[in-house]
């Protein structure tokens, strides 16, 4: 891996990546990368952001401010090369559901509260903990969303006309089912044709942009099939090409005591999901390029962006995944080559503008069918229905309380399992061992007694406790000493340390001698910490 040269200070260690790849030597070669990579980059994602707006319950044209936006501020102000930032599919069943219960206005203070989150998460660097967050939850909400985005875009595919997209998952399979009637047939025949094209591009490895030909080739549709009932970006949001893409607004009431109530638990899903799309990101396109980016920086960067993204009127936005790694696979040198991905996208509103609005829906929700089905990834994941018991059902509860209730819910209740479940893993390696004889220690000979011997194996916390509680009652009391040997022990906490205590005390009452041997250095430095190496002193061993 090539060695990231951030400098030892402080100031090198916090200062944004565009910059160090600067000061690191940037050549007129990167730059000309860059510009590739840019253009390529863009081409993929123009017509990905207006659909992610879209599935969000926006306008196409707030997808394109997000990009523009908070990709040019994440690019100026991350700690990550090759990120490309805009609206995802992660956010969109969230800002859908913050819209139609709290208005666009409820989400933007969602957003500028989540933004703040974001910056503090960096500055105490909590972006190094959320690495630890299970593989098996991150798969499962990411499938559930993806899943979610699918049946949110089942009405656009087969041209149904509904009076409202319910957000209920369940609601919306039968709202589909129950207006089956309503199917136009050329909006699904496009649509069907769009999925056809991108499938067979993604099966046969072609290096030809999908989505772009799909949104050109839909304009065309479109323009041959006019009248033909076919829902259109122009039908449903007007002419997005005379939209102003940068306007820039405060929220009333932003920082009221309600706001802060109401929207907490929706600004939190937004940080925390921005935050782990965007270093999950960053992993991805480390390991492509050799790179190593630095999480805390990256963090701050992407609550910039997203600042940004709502005092602008934008939507939130984190590391798209897909045009990261092919930012990286096209060549791209440095955070510039995001800056150009945006320039690109500006420029292709401008060109492109007044034939976005025929653009039909229908193949749009072909792309986001498409876009999303990969999110799942189950093809990808399937190894996971055959791992442990547990964390096949830690992973398939994600996916269900995903659709069923919310992310959040998704993620709070999936870590809740994965901790009892560890804990009584962690349990099961916890064992004891009774031996009347003495193997391999001479402990006892210093007293001259006949001596029981008690080897506890694992780790001895809170957990396993209950179990050597019982285990040390059913010690026969028939013997002049006890030895307890903890040389398997790799880490003992209070409720563990308390359990020999308690014992300790007993046994002692009873004039029986106990003593504690094999103690590594972790394990002794946890008992003095909670001074108990004082009234277990007469039982340690003279070199502790």
């Amino acid at each position: 891996m090539t060695k990231h040269n951030d400098g030892d200070g402080i100031f090198a260690r916090w200062m944004p990546e565009i910059v160090l790849s600067l000061l690191n030597g940037y050549s007129w070669r990167s730059l000309f990368c860059d510009i590739r990579a840019g253009l390529l980059v863009a081409v993929v994602a123009f017509p990905l952001f207006m659909t992610f707006a879209i599935a969000s319950g926006v306008a196409p044209n707030i997808g394109i401010t997000t990009c523009v936006v908070a990709g040019t501020i994440a690019c100026l102000f991350g700690g990550a090369k090759f990120q490309i930032v805009g609206p995802t599919g992660a956010f969109a069943m969230i800002v859908y559901d913050i819209i139609n219960t709290k208005e666009f206005e409820g989400m933007t203070c969602a957003l500028i509260m989540a933004g703040i989150m974001m910056i503090i998460f960096g500055i105490t660097k909590i972006g190094d903990l959320i690495h630890y967050v299970p593989y098996p939850i991150t798969a499962g909400f990411t499938a559930g969303i993806g899943l979610s985005i699918m049946t949110s875009q089942l009405s656009m595919f087969l041209g149904l006309h509904l009076d409202k997209n319910p957000t209920n998952f369940i609601e919306r399979l039968s709202c589909c089912v129950a207006n089956i009637d309503t199917m136009n047939f050329y909006s699904f025949g496009l649509a069907a044709f769009s999925l056809a094209i991108l499938v067979l591009i993604q099966k046969y490895k072609s290096k030809l942009p999908g989505y772009f030909i799909v949104l050109i080739l839909s304009i065309l549709y479109s323009l041959v099939f006019d009248g033909k009932g076919i829902e259109t970006i122009g039908t449903k949001f007007g002419d997005i090409a005379n939209c102003n893409l940068i306007n820039f607004s405060v929220p009333n009431d932003l920082f009221s005591l309600s706001n802060l109530r109401n929207l907490f638990s929706s600004a939190f899903a937004i940080a925390f999901l921005g935050s782990l799309e965007s270093l999950l990101g960053a992993v991805i396109s480390d390991n492509l390029s050799g790179q190593k980016h630095r999480s805390n920086v990256e963090l701050i960067g992407q609550g910039m962006a997203n600042l940004g993204s709502a005092f602008f009127g934008g939507i939130p936005a984190t590391c798209a995944l897909g045009t990261t790694s092919l930012n990286v696979k096209v060549g791209a040198k440095s955070p510039i080559a995001g800056l150009f991905n945006v320039l690109f996208i500006v420029l292709f509103v401008l060109c492109l503008g007044k034939f976005i609005k025929v653009v039909p829906l229908s193949a749009l929700a072909a792309m986001l069918i498409f876009t999303a089905w990969n999110m799942a990834s189950f093809k990808k994941n399937k190894y996971i229905l055959l791992a442990p018991k547990s964390d096949s059902f830690v992973f398939i509860a994600t996916i269900l309380i995903t659709l069923l209730v919310d992310i959040v819910a998704a993620v709070e209740v999936g870590i809740i399992l994965s901790a009892f479940l560890f804990i009584r893993r962690t349990v099961e390696m916890t064992t004891t061992e009774i031996s009347a004889k003495m193997v391999a220690s001479n402990k006892c000979d210093r007293a001259n007694k006949d001596c029981e011997c008690v080897r506890i194996h694992g780790h001895l916390f809170f957990g396993a406790a209950p179990l050597l509680n019982d285990a040390l009652k059913s010690l026969p009391k028939t013997h002049e000493a006890i030895y307890i040997d903890m040389a398997d022990v790799p880490f003992v906490d209070v409720s563990g340390a308390k359990v020999i205590k308690d014992f300790v005390a007993e046994i002692k009452d009873r004039n029986i001698e106990v003593i504690i041997g094999g103690l590594n250095k972790r394990t002794l430095k946890a008992l003095k910490k909670m001074d108990l190496n004082h009234e277990l002193q007469d039982c340690l061993p003279e070199s502790a």
